[in-house]
């Protein structure tokens, strides 16, 4: 069986979450002025403008003005600032 289909269906069997199972990032976004990320695998570029964040299979663009990296450890980071908008590449 192969590894996406397995983790699917046992979310499914237990009622979890998809993301929670397969480790997959997880975006909250708080109006215009702060983003919560869980499962982020670092950060690949910051700037005030623009923060890009490894998502594992995604990239994941946060764009704005005034941006910061408020807190960030091995799971989960915040960002504030004015956010204009989020990319998945």
């Amino acid at each position: 069986m192969e590894r996406k289909g397995f983790l699917e269906k046992t979310a499914e069997v237990f009622d979890l979450p998809g993301d929670v199972v397969a480790g997959l990032p997880r975006i909250e976004l708080t109006g215009s002025r702060e983003l919560r990320m869980e499962n982020h695998k670092g950060i690949l570029a910051y700037g005030s403008q623009e923060i890009h964040i490894s998502g594992g299979k995604l990239i994941i663009k946060v764009r704005g003005e005034g941006l910061e990296l408020k807190s960030m450890n091995a799971s989960q980071l915040l960002i504030t600032g004015s956010i204009t908008g989020v990319d998945l590449t």
